[in-house]
């Protein structure tokens, strides 16, 4: 794929992603103003200028030109302008309705926006099912667990405890989980061979999560096979340069010989604990040995350092080439209902690591820097697209959760700012003085100002860390004759 293709598609997928979650939102607070009798002069899609527009009965629905955002235009709504609210309208006015019915119409949007992500995680699941890989041993540590227990690549994990069998690897862990670092019972099948059984005794690690928040692993030095195989290759990327094409099986990096993804990811990017090294590491050439259709051939790519950001703000560097791997999924199929509960489950879940992640970053412990702007999302979505309706489904509702959570912070010009300022009028039995709405507005403007200022400056940040990074690429070795 071409880079103005490329483009094109990561600029149409953010702007569709974008103008589908802006009309959720918009959509609810015009829905509810609607139930509660306020009369909704415009409909608005976009910032302006004005792009296209139609008068349907008493509401103007409106295309803008900037696809940041929209609104919902309702009767009386400024309180500045309450002398021009006629008295046979008064009704209709949206300053004139109690406060508990303003409430509901500012909350409205940001609640559509997460019902909507229910709807999105419930139709994927039910659609797709719930994702499995197979209980399939992968990459076996040396020294863990696993190893100890002769466990090999390619080994099929049949049963778990006293025989109870399983279908998914997530099975195993789950009941590795449950044992809470006591040793467990597994059955096995290697092939060729009759089934074996060993005792897997985790060591218990204590680390952290990509928020920092403590979490205990009981690690028995066992993956679930990924095998070496690729499925997808990113444009514009070495291993794309170098001729190498989803299907590709690949045998062996610089003699070493492989058997999982994790054995490509160790000589790639080194070992786990290594990968994202604050410094930008020296890579080394690589000639990578596969079989494509049967035939035999072999490579040369060398790695490009991949720049991203941890929690605390600071640049990290990553050896990669640009592909990923093929991994076979086994669907759960689940029914209509289970699909809404695990729909409900997933947001409600993504709205807890959004809210932990949002007060890290108030407190200081995730650094402003990890934020992302337009540019940023533009660039994740045109990369769901090409990977599929599916991925591209799951980011929309990603963004409309956070979306309705940024809206509902209680921030003047914000809807969770409105909805507070409703709040004290129901308390004080009279609206807030506009003299302290106005101020809460100048303040709340300036917060998304700032925000934007430091969203933007990331993005750019960020690009100009990606393209001034030089890639120091590792000597050959001098042979001596």
């Amino acid at each position: 794929m071409d880079f103005i293709t490329s483009f094109a598609q990561t600029g149409a997928a953010f702007v569709v992603v974008l103008l589908v979650l802006i009309f959720i939102h918009e959509l609810g607070h015009f829905t509810a103003a609607k139930l509660l009798g306020v009369r909704v002069e415009r409909f608005s899609l976009g910032f302006p200028p004005k792009a296209w527009s139609k008068t349907i009965g008493e509401t103007e629905y409106q295309l803008a030109w900037l696809p940041l955002g929209g609104y919902v235009k309702m009767y009386g709504e400024d309180p500045t302008a309450e002398e021009q609210v006629s008295p046979e309208l008064m009704h209709r006015s949206f300053s004139h309705k109690p406060p508990w019915a303003k409430m509901i119409i500012v909350l409205a949007g940001p609640v559509a926006n997460i019902i909507f992500a229910i709807f999105l995680f419930w139709g994927l699941t039910w659609f797709s099912g719930i994702g499995h890989l197979a209980p399939i041993a992968g990459h076996v540590t040396p020294g863990g667990a696993a190893e100890k227990a002769g466990l090999m690549t390619g080994d099929v994990i049949t049963a778990i405890h006293d025989g109870q069998a399983i279908q998914y690897y997530d099975e195993l862990e789950t009941a590795l989980s449950s044992a809470a670092g006591k040793p467990i019972d597994i059955t096995y099948k290697r092939q060729g061979q009759p089934e074996a059984r060993a005792s897997l005794a985790p060591a218990v690690i204590h680390s952290k999560d990509l928020l920092g928040d403590p979490i205990t692993i009981y690690d028995i030095g066992l993956e679930p096979l990924v095998p070496p195989v690729v499925e997808r290759v990113l444009d514009g990327t070495p291993a794309e340069k170098a001729g190498l094409l989803s299907g590709d099986q690949l045998v062996a990096i610089n003699g070493q010989a492989l058997r999982t993804w994790e054995d490509v990811l160790n000589i790639i990017q080194g070992p786990r604990e290594t990968r994202a090294a604050l410094e930008a590491p020296t890579v080394r050439p690589l000639s990578i040995e596969l079989l494509r259709d049967g035939a035999a051939m072999t490579l040369e790519i060398t790695p490009e350092l991949n720049v991203s950001q941890n929690i605390s703000g600071q640049t990290t560097y990553t050896p990669m080439v640009g592909m990923s791997p093929r991994v076979e999924i086994l669907s759960e199929p689940v029914g209509f209902f289970q699909a809404a509960y695990l729909g409900l489950a997933d947001t409600l879940n993504m709205t807890k690591m959004t809210l932990i992640g949002l007060g890290k970053m108030i407190s200081g412990q995730v650094s402003a820097k990890t934020l992302g702007g337009p540019l940023l999302i533009a660039e994740v979505s045109g990369e769901s697209a090409r990977e599929g309706l599916a991925s591209l489904l799951r980011l929309a509702a990603f963004i409309s959760v956070n979306l309705g959570i940024l809206n509902l912070l209680p921030i003047p010009v914000l809807d969770g700012g409105q909805f507070v300022f409703f709040v004290i009028e129901a308390i004080r039995r009279k609206p807030v003085s506009l003299r302290i709405r106005e101020v809460g507005q100048w303040i709340g403007m300036g917060f998304l100002g700032l925000l934007m200022i430091t969203v933007f400056y990331n993005d750019i940040a960020r690009l100009i860390t990606r393209f001034s990074t030089k890639t120091q690429v590792e000597a050959p070795a001098v042979v001596d004759q």
